[in-house]
């Protein structure tokens, strides 16, 4: 138990590294793909600390495991993307 919540107890030093972190790199872009049971909007805007151009898309009909939910739509959106950038 004591080994699992020292997580917790690193938080305030991984804030610290964080931000030295996103200091140095600042990507041009990032494809994030959400699962249609949970499109929540809060990973694109984590993801924009770090990120200057975030893409969100929703991979319909999956759960947890996109690529073996639908192969084909991810595969499609992650081509889009990449072909975009």
């Amino acid at each position: 138990m004591h080994s699992g919540f020292m997580q917790f107890a690193a938080f305030d030093q991984d804030a610290v590294d964080n931000k030295d972190l996103l200091s140095k790199a600042n990507l041009p872009f990032r494809c994030s793909l959400w699962v249609a049971k949970n499109p929540s909007e809060r990973l694109a805007q984590v993801m924009r600390f770090a990120a200057s151009n975030v893409q969100k898309g929703v991979v319909p009909d999956s759960g947890h495991r996109v690529m073996e939910e639908n192969p084909n739509a991810t595969i499609t959106m992650v081509r889009s993307f990449l072909m975009a950038g």
